[in-house]
């Protein structure tokens, strides 16, 4: 008997997707994740701009994580300058980064992914739901505060320069969120033992064990440094990644896939919290990693759709982070000088969603000579399908209607942003187009 799942409209991700499935006998036939949205072209633009714009140009690739695009462009231009900055430096952007996680974080659960355990469109569907959302909503506006302060402004932000920033708060002003985090993070371990009772199995129906890469960093949970480590045993610098990372267009799609190369083959492959989470969780700090403890979450988890459990437990994380640097912090020089000069630098650093890469190569005289950017969700999106077609394959029997709302849950499980994941496409070499993974 064949079936058809048609999703005109993606709900409850960022930008703008459809999904076609057709089914016989059960089993997935094809599957038409169709991202429709602009490709937008921020490589090329870059190009022939002085090293100090690349900041606030690739900010303005995502909205609801600019943090992450400024924090990977300023350390690969410091590192193709061969800069260092100051520890207290890098604690300010820490803890910036910080905010980011909460307020994206405290979005997608509470208000994206949240209510798919619910059966609910939206989370404004039912009153039961209300006090999730005001959670939710309290998470969010306290990462914004964090943005704000150290920022200049939640949206977008202006403080950060290479060599440091622009401005800086004062020790005062910063320990005035002392209170809002300490609220903050009793709300977070509450998340914690929510999405814990949100299943009552380990693994959806099928469904392999992917291949997990994050940063890891031997010092701490990672966000801005470290190696790309996976969860078959292999490593590399940023460097080695971006040589062995290959990105490709599908058909139906203006967003990129991407796969790491082994051999002859490209392997899908996820980053994100349930990634970072599976491969550093011994690096959270006790409180938080109690808190999962005592909620029954046993780590590693594999199954994608407890990614809402991971992103709870580092909102947690990232408020007991942020308290811990504010504790510290002493003040800092607002920057050191970066002068222009010739370059490359490659840095990684953990966007929300997962590993963002940048790469850049400057001229003598500071100017872009190339870019090249690759989001968490271009990674991330030929595993989405493999998800699909495994969560299709194991549970085929169900009316379409169920079928169509775990697929869209499977999807929104990953958080994907997909404004970021069509930067570019290459309309020059029609050879690669089409091509997918082994």
């Amino acid at each position: 008997m064949k079936k058809r799942i048609n999703v005109d409209y993606l709900s409850r991700v960022e930008g703008e997707g459809a999904l076609t499935i057709e089914l016989s006998g059960g089993r997935a036939d094809r599957i038409d994740l169709r991202i429709f949205e602009a490709p937008r072209f921020f490589e090329p633009i870059l190009r022939g701009r002085p090293f100090q714009e690349v900041i606030d140009f690739t900010a303005r690739i995502c909205g609801i994580c600019p943090v992450a695009y400024q924090m990977s462009a300023v350390h690969a231009i410091e590192s193709a300058m061969g800069v260092p900055v100051p520890d207290s430096i890098k604690d300010l952007r820490r803890l910036m980064y910080c905010g980011e996680w909460i307020e994206s974080h405290a979005l997608h659960v509470h208000f994206l992914h949240g209510p798919d355990f619910y059966g609910m469109e939206s989370a404004w569907s039912k009153k039961e739901y209300l006090h999730i959302t005001q959670r939710g909503m309290k998470l969010k506006r306290l990462g914004n505060e964090i943005l704000a302060l150290l920022g200049g402004r939640a949206v977008h932000p202006v403080s950060v320069r290479p060599g440091g920033f622009f401005r800086i708060p004062d020790k005062a002003r910063l320990h005035k969120l002392m209170d809002d985090l300490e609220r903050g993070l009793e709300s977070a371990l509450e998340s914690i033992a929510w999405a814990a009772s949100l299943f009552d199995e380990d693994r959806a129906a099928g469904e392999s064990a992917p291949l997990f890469i994050s940063l890891h960093d031997p010092d701490t949970y990672p966000m801005i440094y470290g190696r790309v480590c996976a969860s078959d045993g292999s490593s590399y610098t940023a460097d080695e990644f971006a040589e062995c990372i290959e990105e490709y267009q599908v058909p139906l799609s203006t967003a990129l896939h991407a796969g790491v190369r082994s051999g002859t083959e490209l392997r899908p492959f996820v980053v994100g919290p349930l990634a970072r989470i599976n491969l550093n969780y011994r690096a959270l700090p006790e409180e938080i990693l109690s808190a999962a403890q005592g909620a029954g979450v046993a780590l590693p988890l594999h199954d994608m759709r407890k990614s809402i459990i991971a992103r709870c437990i580092e909102t947690g994380f990232a408020i007991h982070e942020a308290m811990a640097i504010i504790k510290r912090y002493n003040g800092a020089e607002r920057h050191v000088e970066v002068h222009q000069g010739q370059g490359r630098g490659v840095w990684i650093t953990e966007a929300p969603r997962g590993m963002l890469l940048h790469a850049y190569e400057f001229d003598r005289k500071g100017n872009t000579v190339t870019a090249r950017i690759i989001p968490p969700t271009s990674q991330n999106l030929a595993h989405i399908e493999k998800s699909l077609r495994e969560f299709i394959n194991g549970n085929g029997a169900l009316p379409v209607k169920d079928l169509r709302r775990g697929c869209e849950q499977v999807i929104r499980s990953y958080d994907p942003c997909i404004s970021c994941s069509v930067h570019i496409i290459d309309l020059s070499d029609s050879s690669r187009r089409g091509q997918r993974h082994a």
